[in-house]
């Protein structure tokens, strides 16, 4: 069963957090993905060669690097997760990388040091308790994804490995079992 896309807003919520963990993730020490594309000079290096797609580009640049580490750890085939979603939620996501807004957003997000961005992404956690965990961890079906708990559930995940310097990688799938 195929996810379904979601509300604009909870597409947008996607999209927040797929930028959030992008940018923590070449924040940390050491960096879950070896790029500096969402870094103020990456952005400079970005705006030269792309003038108004900038953000979009560095966000796409990440999305390669970022999606190969979760697919090794997580696996691919009925498997979803922050970096490769289904594909109607990714076209959604794409439409909202094409507009001003987004470059807006993407250029607050690199601004901000790593505590802002953790507060951000516990805001989007909206309070939800989860056991601290390490690894792949199953969140659902993949029809769940562009809800609020899938949005949360992710959130709360990714959360708690940029506190406790432990890598979870949370996914849905299409009701295969996790292996």
């Amino acid at each position: 069963m195929a996810a379904k896309t979601g509300s604009p807003e909870k597409i947008s919520d996607i999209l927040l957090l797929r930028t959030l963990v992008a940018t923590l993730g070449e924040r940390m020490t050491p960096p879950w993905w070896r790029t500096q594309f969402l870094t103020e000079v990456g952005m400079r290096a970005l705006t030269r060669v792309f003038p108004r797609t900038a953000a979009s580009a560095a966000l796409s640049s990440l999305l390669i690097a970022a999606r190969m580490d979760h697919d090794k750890r997580i696996g691919i085939g009925g498997r979803y997760h922050l970096f490769r979603l289904p594909a109607g939620i990714e076209n959604e996501i794409s439409v909202l990388m094409s507009g001003d807004e987004f470059a807006e957003q993407t250029a607050t997000i690199v601004a901000k040091g790593r505590d802002d961005l953790i507060h951000e992404l516990a805001t989007m956690a909206r309070g939800r308790k989860e056991t601290s965990a390490e690894g792949p961890i199953r969140l659902g079906s993949s029809a769940g994804i562009a809800d609020a708990a899938g949005v949360e559930g992710m959130a709360t995940h990714y959360g708690h490995s940029f506190l406790t310097s432990r890598r979870a990688f949370p996914y849905f799938d299409d009701g295969v079992s996790a292996a």
